[in-house]
């Protein structure tokens, strides 16, 4: 008994010690939220490239291409972080999404975006740019069959 009353003290003692005081989180979260590292973001546009979403696209292992494209000088740009969401709305159960394989393409700007379309409908396509530099987001819904 004795022996588990230190070790609940030496538990109780490293959990205090390891904690972060509440003044330095608050601190901490203020500087990341600084008005003006926003204002210094870019803002890029994502393209499609292929495939067309009018087109009907095959059930199946899927390779999209996207193209990050700058605003200001309509040239591509690479991109430290573009995640990208694919899922499909599923009625009366919970969306139902599939794992995404992002690569970069041979052109500067392009990345290669490898999903599953594991049934036919709608999916739904949303690219964002996580990147501290750039911002972008663009959405694709494709026909499945």
């Amino acid at each position: 008994m004795i022996k588990f009353l230190h070790l609940l003290l030496a538990v109780s003692f490293l959990t205090i010690a390891c904690s972060t005081p509440e003044n330095q989180t608050e601190a901490t979260s203020t500087t990341t939220t600084n008005s003006s590292s926003k204002s210094q973001q870019s803002k890029v546009k994502i393209n499609l490239v292929t495939p067309n979403p009018q087109e009907t696209v095959k059930m199946g292992n899927t390779q999209l291409v996207v193209e990050v494209i700058d605003s200001k000088t309509n040239q591509p740009v690479a991109v430290k972080d573009l995640d990208v969401q694919v899922s499909m709305p599923m009625e009366g159960e919970e969306t139902m999404t599939s794992m995404v394989k992002i690569e970069p393409d041979s052109q500067p700007g392009r990345y290669k975006v490898k999903t599953n379309f594991s049934m036919q409908g709608k999916w739904d396509v949303v690219a964002k740019i996580k990147d501290s530099q750039r911002q972008g987001q663009a959405s694709y819904t494709f026909n499945v069959k």
